[in-house]
């Protein structure tokens, strides 16, 4: 190889190190930790009675749509056989707020009011209020399609009224997209929402067939509200009034506008916490056990390849700037969190580069052993070892793919920072290995036998 291509070559590596470094060090970006080492929540919900696989699959990706939309990233959400839906999330603080989120089931329903009952009327005591019993799978079903009572107002209230309604006429269905809006007539916040295509001429008819009644709106078996129909609802609008906090009426219109989950759970689902010490406990003892493989793999190639094992150490300290310069960077454009796995993957993936350089090498000392020299020895060796290494290395990546592909969770982030790795492997090997040996090839000081671990060693003769 020529010292003007040597050189061009190395010249790349640098530009690349660059690119990634300046935005790195300019923004004081760092690896976003996952659950494992920053500490967090895992919540497993549970359904009541049996779902098929198509309905659990549903109900994560909307679990996953709701967490994503309250800017909590990277969350782990899958769906176990057909009963359990597993949810990781990383580095959270509102514990509480979370959970009613993704938990929530948002069963919202338009019903007809047939009569309110006040306290001091005749019925009002002997009205019995309806409470759902979600456990009772059955019967929690069939309350969409028979008449309820619920009560209406604060529940530390004395004095409520008891509203009797009629079947479920709509459901949430029918929305496509709801916002939180503060409420200038009452005070507080209520739920603007708009109505899909389909639906909108649906709760005109509704609104044309109950105007001067009242339609109550209910979610999840709890009166929100029950207006009067001035004049039908053509336009596809219409709003949830309630005594909302600002969060509340938040929280509702991004579950209402994410839809629905089709399966429902146990109110009382699972929750792990992960502490933050736990975390940093195995980010110490990751980072602990990628040191020891460094420091071993340096060891051994210094003992068996002499000089260039100092070619080698400075290739795994460039996988390892790049490494956490690429990590630094998918976590900050991209959400990628470092898991425990992850770390994982970048140790193994030390003695795949490592791998690479004993290909090279050996196929260097044998063309050595053969009596020629080491200059006239880098290319053609490394012709013959890279073929290897692209091979070697391909095998690996499309381990990494696939496993990316199938696996879920933390095996998912294992096989990421391994399909990394491969991948910088290859271009640490053609950028940087071949280009510096080429150079220290063509000083007298390197090129020796000893330089790489040969010795004395002829072709057919001893040391």
């Amino acid at each position: 190889m020529k010292t003007g291509r040597a050189l061009g070559l190395l010249a790349v590596l640098l530009a690349v190190l660059l690119a990634i470094y300046i935005p790195v060090l300019i923004g004081g970006y760092e690896p976003q930790l996952g659950l494992d080492l920053q500490g967090g929540v895992s919540v497993t919900l549970q359904a009541l009675g049996e779902a098929t696989g198509e309905q659990m699959a549903k109900a994560a990706d909307i679990v996953r749509n709701r967490v994503n939309a309250l800017g909590l990233a990277e969350p782990v959400v899958a769906a176990q056989g057909n009963s359990r839906i597993l949810v990781q999330i990383p580095g959270i603080q509102d514990t509480e707020r979370v959970l009613s989120i993704i938990g929530s089931t948002a069963q919202l329903q338009f019903r007809e009011v047939l009569e309110t009952l006040y306290p001091g009327d005749e019925a009002y005591e002997s009205t019995q209020v309806t409470v759902p019993n979600p456990e009772d799978i059955e019967a929690f079903q069939a309350l969409k399609d028979q008449e309820i009572v619920l009560y209406f107002g604060e529940t530390e209230s004395e004095d409520k009224p008891k509203v009797r309604m009629g079947p479920t006429r709509l459901t949430g269905d029918i929305i496509a997209s709801a916002d939180a809006a503060v409420d200038e007539q009452k005070g507080g916040y209520k739920i603007d929402f708009v109505l899909t295509d389909e639906a909108t001429p649906q709760f005109a008819a509704l609104t044309q067939e109950l105007l001067q009644k009242q339609l109550a709106i209910v979610l999840d078996y709890q009166l929100e509200s029950f207006p009067t129909v001035r004049s039908a609802i053509e336009n596809g609008r219409g709003e949830i009034t309630g005594d909302f906090t600002r969060e509340e009426a938040r929280d509702l219109a991004l579950v209402l506008k994410m839809g629905a989950l089709p399966v429902e759970f146990e109110p009382d689902p699972l929750v792990e916490n992960i502490s933050a010490t736990l975390g940093r406990n195995s980010l110490r003892q990751g980072l602990l056990a990628g040191l020891v493989g460094l420091v071993l793999v340096v060891l051994y190639m210094a003992i068996i390849y002499r000089g260039l094992g100092g070619v080698t150490t400075f290739a795994l300290v460039l996988f390892g700037l790049l490494i956490y310069g690429i990590v630094c960077l998918l976590g900050r454009f991209l959400d990628w969190k470092l898991t425990l796995a992850g770390i994982a993957g970048v140790v193994v993936s030390i003695g795949i580069s490592a791998d690479s350089s004993v290909v090279y090498f050996e196929r260097l000392k044998e063309e050595v052993r053969d009596g020629k020299t080491l200059r006239s020895s880098v290319d053609r060796a490394y012709k013959s070892a890279f073929r290897t290494i692209i091979a070697a290395d391909t095998a690996t990546f499309i381990t990494a793919l696939i496993l990316y592909i199938l696996a879920m969770g933390a095996v998912k982030g294992f096989a990421f920072a391994l399909g990394l790795a491969t991948l910088l492997d290859v271009f640490i090997s053609f950028f940087f290995t071949r280009p510096t040996v080429s150079l220290l090839s063509r000083l007298k000081i390197f090129d020796r036998h000893r330089f790489v671990g040969v010795g004395r060693e002829v072709a057919g003769g001893e040391t």
